[in-house]
Parts: C-alpha cells; structure tokens; sequence
C-alpha cells in the first residue's frame, strides 16, 4: 500500500507542536474508545509532554446506531473498532485487520507529517486500549511507550504476541485505571498487569480515585511516562 493509500485507511486528527518545523516530533499514536470518534482524545494533546509531542489520533472505521438515551457525539454517530455479530459476540477478524492496517498507517502517518519514527508512542482509552494492547505487542520494537488506560487486556492477545521482543527490548507499559470504574471494573486492569508481569514484560499500574475516564492525575502521571520514554525535556 502506499503511503497516501495507507493514510487514507482513516479518518484522522492531528495535533502539531510549535516550534522548529523541520525538526522530526516524537509522536504519540491516541486511540479512543467505543462511542467516541477521532477528535476524542485530541484535547489531551497540550497538555501532555508540555505540548511537545505529535499527537495522531485516527478514528474508528466501524459507525454504530446511537441507542435510546446514548450520550450524543458528532454527527450523532458513534465508532468502534470492533463490530460484533447476531449473536453478540465480536468479530474477532475486525481486530486482526484493524491492527494490520494501523501498521501501515502509522508509520505513513508519521512520515507525512513529520515525526520521529524512533520516538513513538501509542496510548489508548477503553476499547481504543485493549487495541493498544494488540498493536503494541504484534510491533514491540516501533514503539518506546505504551499505555493502556482504563482497559482490559484482550484474552488473545499474549498467544500472538511477539513477548520475546517486548521484554528484550524493555517496552514499558503504563497502566491507569479508576478505582471506581462502572464501565471497566479495576479488576481487569489489575489482571491486565498480573498476566504482562508473569511473561517479564517491563509494566507499571497506577490507580486513582476515579470512574471511566481521565482525570489531572492520570494526564499528569501519563505525561510524565511520554515525556521519560521519548527523550522530551520539560519546557524552560
């Protein structure tokens, strides 16, 4: 595929820093989660890494029916990764090709509009995580940071995923999740980390005082984590 071809595989927002625009800008990839679309998580932008990095948030291909009484969204549509069948169940194929057309987006992406391909990230919230989860770990050596936030880690995934690669390498996962989450009980952001550590990944959980969402501390800790892992110095 193609560079452009690649782009266009999604819909897409960007957030550029300011300052040198011929420098390469180390990159965080944001994926948001179901019921959400691409400008989303885009706000979070300025407020990470002192409004240093590239934020790049692509949005979900998939456009579900809002139900009755559904918080509205641009367009009143929603998106997810993810579709699910008759029956209720997911459709396990909408992820396996989901993961394989992001890894020819992002790195298109990131050469179309000046990143740094050695200074990447990918941070994802709810659905968009356990996508992060399946992204990260197929490409261990793309990216120098991840984090999951208030997600879960997909059952699947550690079978298919390059674990040799990730734990050489020394990826480090940031895990955030809201103590009182209704959407994503903490116990799976608890067992998220349990089964990365046991297979050696380098993996941290921080817990807060919250419900499904992303509240100063979590922005600022999660900051914190970008800024370390992809070589950014806190603004003079």
């Amino acid at each position: 595929m193609t560079n452009d071809g690649a782009l266009a595989s999604f819909i897409h927002s960007i957030y550029k820093p300011k300052g040198d625009s011929h420098s390469l800008k180390p990159t965080v990839i944001m994926l948001h989660g179901y019921g959400a679309h691409g400008l989303d998580l885009l706000p979070l932008a300025p407020h990470l890494c002192g409004g240093q990095v590239m934020v790049i948030c692509p949005q979900a291909p998939f456009d579900v029916e809002l139900p009755e009484g559904y918080a509205m969204q641009a367009n009143n549509q929603m998106f997810t990764w993810e579709r699910k069948d008759a029956s209720g169940d997911r459709i396990a194929s909408d992820s396996t090709e989901i993961v394989s057309s992001l890894q020819e987006f992002v790195p298109a992406a990131i050469d179309e509009y000046g990143g740094d391909a050695n200074r990447v990230a990918v941070v994802g919230f709810s659905q968009g995580g356990s996508l992060a989860y399946r992204l990260s770990l197929a490409s261990p050596e793309y990216y120098q940071a991840v984090a999951p936030l208030s997600t879960w880690l997909p059952d699947d995934v550690i079978d298919r995923a390059d674990i040799g690669s990730a734990v050489e390498s020394g990826l480090p996962f940031l895990i955030q999740h809201g103590t009182t989450d209704q959407m994503v009980d903490i116990a799976r952001g608890r067992d998220s980390y349990e089964r990365l550590l046991e297979k050696g990944i380098n993996v941290e959980l921080k817990e807060y005082p919250m419900q499904h969402e992303i509240n100063q501390a979590s922005i600022a800790d999660l900051s914190s984590f970008l800024s370390e892992h992809l070589g950014i110095n806190p603004p003079q």
